[in-house]
């Protein structure tokens, strides 16, 4: 099965080409996702971290169809929709419980990138340090969640099979 998408919502011209199949999307994800959930996913480096993000939230973009075409537990929705909201960049829910703050500091010469509860006042916490940057990304809370989903999907379409 051959997957061209369009991932203009995500800033990028495109991600997958035919020569990608989505059971390769789908392997590349789960060697990512289980290293992640292997080290524990409040322990990945803010970069692996957000490439987490951009892998479930690409997959999640693939695997829509398939996605709607199942019943999810009240878990698999609400991280299903904290990802799908947050693909289009929008924020859904309670901000404290469904999002972290991705944020990058500036000290003299030295650059440091941190992930933080959303309810943490950072710059009491980085005295010294200058925010250049800092957005909202989806809770670790939702990582388990969004991964059961994407295994039933891959196991459905015949890709994994546990």
């Amino acid at each position: 099965m051959d997957f061209n998408a369009d991932f203009k919502n995500f800033g990028f011209s495109e991600l997958s080409t035919k020569s990608l199949t989505v059971s390769s999307e789908i392997l590349v994800y789960f060697t990512t996702y289980c290293e992640g959930k292997k080290k524990g996913f409040d322990k990945l480096n803010p970069k692996e971290y957000m490439n987490l993000i951009f892998l479930t939230l690409r997959l999640i973009t693939i695997l829509k169809e398939e996605i709607s075409d199942i019943t999810l537990t009240e878990e698999q929705k609400r991280a299903f929709l904290v990802f799908q909201r947050y693909g289009y960049r929008e924020l859904t829910g309670e901000y404290e419980k469904n999002y972290l703050k991705y944020s990058l500091w500036r000290k003299t010469d030295f650059l440091k990138y941190s992930i933080d509860k959303y309810d943490i006042f950072l710059e009491e916490k980085n005295i010294g340090w200058k925010k250049i940057y800092a957005i909202p990304v989806p809770n670790y809370i939702h990582m388990e969640a969004i991964g059961t989903l994407i295994l039933r999907i891959a196991n459905k379409l015949g890709i994994l099979d546990f």
